[in-house]
């Protein structure tokens, strides 16, 4: 199907600086998972180690997100797509280690792991000083829309963020 077909009716298409930043952005992210070291292993510690896969590899995309963020410079109308490539990866990756069965992989999973991914994202965004009420709400509503709606809102980040609350 025709790349343009299946655009959403409130996509806007990419320049070809934008595309070219996107691929870079993406390359940036596989070479975080695929990372023979730490890092890799940590990202795939998220995904195995945890006892509800949705919210595994929500934690690893943020996670991943947030580390390519910290290597280049992504304009806010990208990080969506950015999340989606993450989120495919990673659950491509668990299916192929036996994390998660390709037959389990529906709409209401995905939902799931972009309200756990959306969720942990701000929650480190917030321990770290850098979250902005506007531009939460309208990056719930682009999320909510370009994954088809999800129904469940994700759960707004509690008073003092992750890191702070575990050090009190």
């Amino acid at each position: 199907m025709d790349e343009q077909m299946m655009m959403q009716p409130d996509e806007v298409q990419a320049s070809p600086e934008e595309e070219a930043l996107l691929a870079q952005a993406i390359e940036v992210a596989l070479d975080v998972i695929h990372d023979p070291g730490k890092v890799g292993d940590n990202i795939a510690g998220m995904v195995l180690n945890a006892q509800d896969v949705t919210k595994g590899i929500g934690q690893a995309v943020a996670t991943v997100l947030i580390t390519v963020e910290k290597k280049m410079q992504i304009p806010e109308d990208m990080q969506l797509a950015l999340g989606q490539e993450i989120t495919a990866e990673l659950c491509e990756l668990a299916i192929e280690a036996g994390a998660l069965s390709g037959d389990e992989l529906n709409e209401q999973m995905l939902d799931a792991i972009v309200s756990h991914a959306t969720s942990q994202y701000l929650e480190l965004k917030e321990a770290v000083g850098e979250l902005d009420a506007g531009q939460l709400q309208a990056g719930v509503q682009q999320a909510q829309g370009m994954f088809g709606g999800a129904k469940q809102n994700p759960t707004p980040p509690q008073g003092g963020g992750l890191l702070q609350r575990h050090a009190r």
